[in-house]
């Protein structure tokens, strides 16, 4: 699961939801589209109230958890935690220790992420240019042809070279970049 700071809504992907086995009625039907930060709305397939559970050994907490169910195909982790679960845990997040602790009855619980094991399953999922992995052996090229810049323009992948799709990767102003002096002393410093 990927901790999200900046998100409202707790998201389980339909992949691992189905995993789990639940009995049917547990998904309950909703309708309001998840708008993610790309602009793109996604249609849930549902909610799904779930026991969460978070820790190990002594040192685990258990919530009640409103879950967002979203029939995602290319993802690196299972769904995400949210705002609404951080505050039902009363957690305490570090992004710079890859750390979360919460309290537990048995004192404060913790949980460690692994910035090479995260990096190891976004590559596989998402190879750079050039280079098949696991996954993507499996697609055929003819699936993957359009690339889309940063401006909006579509182009096809064998109209250009590596380093000209990598350009399109890039991002780009929309508009002149305007320098501000930062104090009327000192006009070379800028914002």
């Amino acid at each position: 699961m990927l901790v999200d700071t900046g998100s409202s809504a707790d998201i389980l992907y339909l992949s691992t939801y189905d995993k789990l086995v639940l009995p049917p009625n547990i998904l309950q039907p909703m309708n309001t589209p998840l708008t993610r930060f790309t602009g793109q709305s996604v249609y849930p397939k549902g909610m799904a109230t779930l026991d969460f559970i978070v820790g190990s050994g002594t040192k685990k907490s258990t919530i009640k958890a409103q879950f967002t169910v979203i029939d995602i195909q290319d993802s690196a982790h299972n769904g995400l935690i949210g705002r609404s679960i951080l505050t039902a845990l009363r957690a305490i997040v570090s992004p710079a220790y890859l750390k979360m602790k919460f309290p537990t009855a048995r004192g404060i619980g913790e949980i460690c992420g692994n910035q090479k094991k995260a990096r190891m399953c976004y590559q596989t999922l998402f190879p750079p240019l050039g280079q098949e992995s696991g996954r993507s052996k499996k697609r055929s090229r003819e699936n993957h042809q359009e690339v889309m810049s940063t401006r909006g323009e579509t182009q096809k992948e064998n109209d250009n070279s590596p380093k000209e799709r990598e350009d399109l990767r890039k991002s780009v102003p929309h508009e002149e970049i305007m320098k501000v002096p930062f104090t009327a002393m000192e006009p070379e410093k800028t914002l």
